[in-house]
């Protein structure tokens, strides 16, 4: 009786049959790609538009807060042509009451604004000791136009010493205009500033440049390119600021735009800005 060896019958596969198993498997590869791709490319997108969104909303809570905080009068918008555009503004530090007149018995440090004064009464405690080191200044009632604008320190003194009851002067003062409310501001000796040049919205400060609150280009100096990096990407950015609204109030106007492996997200923002001196 013959046997046979058991792997005589079996059988492998020819080229033919490889090739049409790749063929088809290439096939099917490419339909379930392109079911894929799309769903994918959404996620993609979706994630791009979402960093986007949450880095420009960042950065104009930021802008919305300095604004919100800023000396009244004091803003004011620069278009420096191109891609580069900027605004500034003074930033109040504190604030309080100033002391006009003696109390019943007499007594107290009234701010005198009919000859030059080195020191007044503060009326409701203010935090002096939160404020930062340098020079800060005491404002009043700040116009922003000549003879009472303090990016000329027309209505600003430097402050030399300071408590939560009274503040003393470096030097006299007589200020201009004294204020309906008795208020005055605590602000630093210089200013900040936003600029969108190229791809970035920046932060910085400078020294108080100007006599106006409204200043050409050329008279202003050119928009700071360096300082803080609040958010980049930018692809579009634009300051439109119009002062007098109702008289009291400004509106600044600001969008940016931000763009992102081929996705732009753009955010268009408007806040009040308080010019009641």
């Amino acid at each position: 009786m013959v046997t046979r060896n058991p792997l005589s019958q079996s059988h492998g596969f020819t080229l033919l049959e490889a090739i049409i198993a790749i063929t088809l498997l290439g096939i099917l590869g490419g339909v379930v790609a392109t079911f894929i791709k799309s769903p994918v490319d959404a996620y993609v997108a979706q994630g791009s538009r979402a960093v986007l969104t949450d880095a420009a909303d960042g950065a104009l809570r930021r802008v919305t807060r300095d604004v919100a905080a800023a000396l009244p009068n004091s803003l004011r918008s620069i278009s420096g042509g191109g891609s580069t555009a900027c605004f500034e503004l003074i930033p109040v530090l504190a604030g309080g009451r100033y002391r006009n007149q003696t109390s019943a018995t007499g007594t107290g440090d009234v701010l005198d604004f009919a000859t030059t004064d080195t020191s007044f009464d503060v009326l409701g405690q203010i935090r002096m000791a939160n404020l930062p080191t340098g020079t800060n200044l005491v404002a009043i009632h700040n116009l922003g136009i000549s003879g009472a604008d303090a990016y000329a320190g027309d209505n600003t003194a430097s402050i030399s010493a300071a408590s939560t009851t009274a503040v003393t002067l470096a030097a006299g003062k007589k200020f201009p205009f004294l204020s309906p409310n008795k208020a005055f501001s605590v602000i630093p000796s210089n200013s900040v500033v936003y600029t969108c040049t190229g791809s970035t919205l920046l932060r910085s400060t400078r020294a108080f440049t100007g006599t106006a609150p409204t200043l050409s280009l050329a008279q202003l100096g050119a928009c700071p390119v360096t300082g803080t990096t609040l958010v980049s990407n930018v692809s579009n950015c634009s300051f439109s600021y119009t002062p007098a609204v109702n008289q009291r109030d400004g509106i600044l106007s600001i969008s940016l735009a931000l763009t992102l492996n081929s996705e732009t997200v753009t955010l268009y923002d408007q806040v009040m800005v308080n010019n009641a001196p």
